[in-house]
């Protein structure tokens, strides 16, 4: 019975975390079709060209890629092995280790929506199709909400803590506060860490 409870609580908590971000992650409508964007190789190199648009999931499975918009034998399609990150006009995604809110271990690469570029930590959206939000920190392992069920002020202090004000707050403020308020202390630990460059 204990059991059960404890699993209650955490798929509450889960759901109550995902509803406090409110789906405000959402993209331009661009529709269906070939747009101007590029690719970002493994060694760094940044092509032009174009990029076709399909729904969130597909998006994150493949990139298919044209260096010509009127010629189909110059495209190339890309697994999220083989690529940092590409863009479709104003969309961007990037390749991280993520499986979703109920993978284990290290995940596999996934081409993941950014939502909110940021200084320091970027903000993402993971569509399975519902929306799941995760954030990363440079290139560490992604912090989504599952990471923090369990140890919430923890995984928070690991992504915020090096700001000293924000590592108060994160100790001293409660778990409903700070998931109501972590949109905000993600582009506050964004900003202090520009003005520390």
């Amino acid at each position: 019975m204990k059991q059960l409870l404890s699993l209650t609580a955490a798929l509450l908590f889960i759901v109550a975390f995902a509803n406090a971000q409110d789906q405000k992650y959402v993209d331009a409508n661009l529709k269906r079709g070939i747009h101007p964007g590029t690719v970002t190789t493994l060694d760094k190199k940044v092509l032009q060209g174009y990029v076709f648009n399909g729904d969130h999931m597909q998006n994150q499975k493949h990139c298919i890629f044209y260096t010509d918009y009127n010629d189909p034998n110059t495209k190339t399609e890309y697994s999220p092995s083989d690529l940092v990150a590409y863009t479709i006009e104003n969309l961007q995604y990037k390749s991280i280790p993520y499986s979703g809110n109920i993978g284990s271990g290290k995940g596999d690469q996934q081409f993941v929506y950014v939502a909110k570029p940021g200084f320091a930590i970027n903000t993402f959206v993971y569509y399975t199709p519902a929306q799941q939000i995760l954030w990363q920190k440079g290139d560490e392992d992604p912090v989504s909400n599952a990471t923090m069920l369990f140890s919430f002020k923890k995984t928070l202090l690991n992504l915020l803590g090096d700001d000293p004000d924000l590592a108060a707050t994160v100790n001293e403020k409660g778990r409903a506060y700070l998931m109501m308020n972590l949109d905000n202390l993600v582009d506050k630990y964004n900003t202090w860490a520009q003005a520390k460059k």
